[in-house]
């Protein structure tokens, strides 16, 4: 059932003006100004060169790789995966606008509210860390680990005090729902079914916050002598939620994005008191993984702020499956990705409060490839004198690279083919022996898969281009539907997904409601029709003279509509047997051979060609 929105077309376009796209996109990825737009890498494909357009004149985006189309709401929408009226929601409140708050029945609660809960949970922790007596022992602890109260206030840390109840106590006495507090891993209910607990109980709490500086999870460390040590594990991370995934998210990414940027590469260390040591210490280009190894979602984030990573190891951590995925990440995606060796015994807070922030930065810089890095373990391991201990290695390292899925493109060819000739240097060997083997360990793990084929899809059919040109007209225009809707019955338009769109114009106009692409778009929430919307519309923006456009388009279906008409009294005119009935078709067909009249090649009216210029 399609949900539409209760609000009337002027607060959508509230919306829009108060949320400038250019700042909104630019707070979810990098973007670098390119003439008059600004240029990124494409967040909803798996982009190797900035292909992604962002346009502060008209306020719209587009990727010219994967062909993504549309405005402010919908990238949020598209971004954060949520539905039209929540993306609307968030976009309001971030520009302070108030709006009818709404819940999606089948849905649940939208994600604003989810981040509301989140933000009154983590000021509820960080107040009872700063006042109440019940976190001396807390206090106590961060003073130990060196972190001072700037940090504190900075990163939000918070305490969740012992026992079952706190956080509930203080949800009824504030209202805060429970449900919402469920939702998001905050509370847990009762094996027997019979009421809630705090998930978090004893615990210094490390707000986790999106690239925004939303909070929407939490890593809990146990304080030390907890009746609660024994039982539970030493960190607890909030469980996957609509807002949090531990195997995307990245500890202090918001605060560590300006510094990566600038430094051109992300660190990533183990530990939350690591990240905020080396932010204290102003190594600030430091984030840190939620207890799981580097992926390639953390890797898809990371690109689009900076193209290299630094895995940074303590010596004697960092194993093999550890090592064996960087290079596997570094072999199937277009990022540097390095890693960087701690001195022995020391974890990077450590070294920071011991030595100070020198000698982390030159561990930072002086970070190998993955691939190097690699070379270097195992020729250490190996004797690569020996024809044995060589093939060992150089086997090693190309299972590991067969593995991989390929990089795409010419980019991918051009990788392998550096990482196939550093290889053979470094073993003294011939790159075609190296290349050979590779093939062979593809082959035996069955080879890349190919993408698979359009065979046994029905697509749908080309849309004829002026249908298509109408459509653009349309919705660069709103104020022409009500000319189209008195000539142009929407059952003429043949391509399902126009005249669907043709018929949402329609309908807004004959309800007195305006009929904007923006007030269509909530019947089109979740449709890959509304990405075409918004290029249609883009397309019809560059017509300059719209209104002649439509009263060409408007001609072309008359002459079509008396055609088709033509044509069935023809037909009928040969299958009739009846004199009287056979005159009276003949006089139809008389009276509608109607010469088109001079000015028809003026307005492109003549048979064969179109009424506008083909869209590019």
């Amino acid at each position: 059932m399609l949900y539409r929105w209760p609000l009337a077309d002027d607060r959508v376009k509230q919306v829009k003006q108060a949320n400038d796209i250019v700042d909104v996109v630019g707070g979810y990825l990098a973007l670098r100004p390119v003439g008059a737009t600004y240029k990124g890498l494409c967040p909803f494909h798996d982009d190797h060169r900035p292909s992604f357009d962002v346009d502060p004149r008209r306020q719209r985006y587009r990727c010219w790789s994967c062909g993504k189309y549309g405005d402010v709401i919908s990238f949020v929408q598209e971004f954060e995966k949520v539905s039209f009226p929540e993306a609307m929601e968030l976009l309001a409140r971030r520009a302070g606008i108030e709006l009818e708050a709404t819940r999606t029945p089948d849905k649940g609660p939208g994600r604003a509210y989810l981040l509301d809960v989140m933000r009154w949970a983590a000021k509820q922790f960080h107040e009872c860390l700063l006042d109440s007596p019940l976190a001396e022992d807390a206090r106590r602890y961060i003073g130990e680990r060196g972190l001072r109260g700037d940090t504190v206030r900075r990163w939000g840390l918070g305490f969740a005090p012992a026992g079952w109840h706190w956080l509930l106590d203080l949800a009824a006495e504030n209202k805060v729902p429970f449900d919402l507090l469920e939702a998001v891993g905050l509370i847990a209910r009762r094996d027997n079914g019979q009421g809630y607990y705090d998930r978090f109980r004893d615990r210094v709490l490390f707000p986790i916050r999106d690239v925004r500086g939303r909070t929407v999870g939490f890593g809990g460390r146990i304080l030390p002598g907890s009746a609660d040590a024994e039982r539970g594990p030493k960190y607890y991370n909030s469980c996957d939620t609509p807002l949090f995934s531990k195997s995307e998210q990245l500890y202090g990414i918001d605060q560590a994005r300006a510094a990566a940027e600038k430094a051109g590469y992300l660190a990533i260390v183990e530990g939350y008191t690591d990240v905020l040591m080396a932010h204290q210490l102003g190594v600030a280009q430091v984030v840190a993984t939620m207890g799981t190894a580097l992926n390639e979602r953390h890797v898809r984030q990371i690109r689009r702020f900076v193209p290299r990573v630094v895995l940074v190891f303590d010596a004697d951590a960092g194993g093999d499956t550890g090592v064996e995925r960087a290079l596997e990440l570094f072999a199937s995606h277009d990022m540097d990705l390095s890693i960087a060796t701690l001195p022995a015994g020391l974890d990077p807070c450590d070294l920071l409060v011991r030595e100070g922030p020198e000698p982390f930065r030159r561990v930072l810089e002086s970070a190998v490839d993955a691939l190097e890095f690699t070379l270097t373990r195992m020729t250490t391991r190996e004797d690569t004198t020996t024809v044995t201990g060589k093939f060992r290695v150089v086997d090693a390292v190309l299972r590991v690279i067969a593995l991989a899925p390929g990089l795409p493109g010419t980019a991918g060819v051009v990788k392998t083919q550096l990482m196939i000739n550093r290889i053979a240097r470094r073993l003294v060997l011939t790159e075609e022996n190296v290349w050979k083997r590779l093939k062979e360990l593809r082959g035996a793990r069955g080879g890349p898969s190919a993408p698979a084929g359009p065979a046994g899809t029905r697509g749908t059919a080309p849309a004829a281009l002026e249908e298509r040109q109408l459509l653009e007209v349309l919705l660069a225009e709103p104020a022409l539907v009500v000319r189209a809707r008195a000539g142009l019955p929407a059952e003429e338009i043949a391509h399902p997904g126009l005249r669907r769109l043709l018929e949402g114009l329609y309908s807004l106009d004959a309800a007195g409601r305006p009929a904007s692409l923006d007030e269509l778009r909530a019947d089109l929430d979740g449709s890959a029709l509304l990405n075409k919307a918004f290029e249609l519309q883009a397309r019809g923006l560059d017509q300059p003279n719209r209104e002649q456009c439509l009263l060409d388009l408007l001609a072309h279906f008359q002459r079509r509509r008396e055609k088709t008409l033509k044509q069935q009294l023809h037909s009928q005119l040969l299958a009739t047997s009846d004199p009287q009935a056979a005159l009276e078709l003949l006089r139809q067909l008389q009276n509608r051979s109607v010469d088109p009249g001079p000015d028809a090649t003026s307005r492109g009216d003549v048979a064969g060609t179109a009424p506008l210029s083909p869209s590019a």
